[in-house]
């Protein structure tokens, strides 16, 4: 076999590791439970004068690659008592499924967004479960940092746009 021939099939053999490897990685990395994020919520500039528009980032805690996708549920906003302020809530923005993977830098996102004409509230919190594999994830309370309208609507899980 010449060179080029050795060469090719050195490459090709390679090619073929890598994608079983990542193949590998991406079916063995495991679903994110509550104590593998750090989340926190963030008020966000709106592309829409009658909107207020806020995120929320799911980052992974120091040494843990997981994934996650899908909707948050049960999602109740509270007062600083904790009591639930009974705000109403319409669906998912994204309208398609993802997983996303969290990991070193990489993150995942929620947006919510509220119409400001009417009642505005300021809740002290934001509580939820994330998405499990078959069954409901873990229940997680996050500080919100400002007001928003009576009628929310929350996001799918997504990666984290720009």
């Amino acid at each position: 076999m010449h060179t080029f021939g050795k060469t090719a099939l050195a490459l090709a053999g390679a090619a073929l590791v890598a994608a079983t490897g990542t193949v590998a990685a991406q079916a063995e990395t495991p679903w994110c439970t509550g104590g593998d994020l750090v989340i926190s919520a963030h008020r966000m500039n709106s592309p829409s004068a009658g909107t207020t528009a806020h995120w929320m980032r799911f980052a992974p805690a120091e040494g843990v690659s997981c994934k996650i996708g899908g909707s948050l549920s049960n999602v109740r906003f509270l007062d600083a008592e904790g009591q639930d302020m009974n705000l109403q809530l319409a669906g998912g923005q994204t309208g398609h499924y993802v997983e996303v993977p969290v990991e070193g830098f990489r993150e995942a996102a929620v947006y919510v967004a509220s119409q400001i004409q009417g009642p505005r509230v300021t809740p002290a919190s934001i509580q939820f479960n994330l998405p499990g594999q078959g069954s409901l994830g873990d229940q997680v309370t996050v500080a919100w940092p400002s007001s928003i309208g009576a009628l929310v609507r929350v996001g799918d899980l997504m990666e984290p746009v720009g």
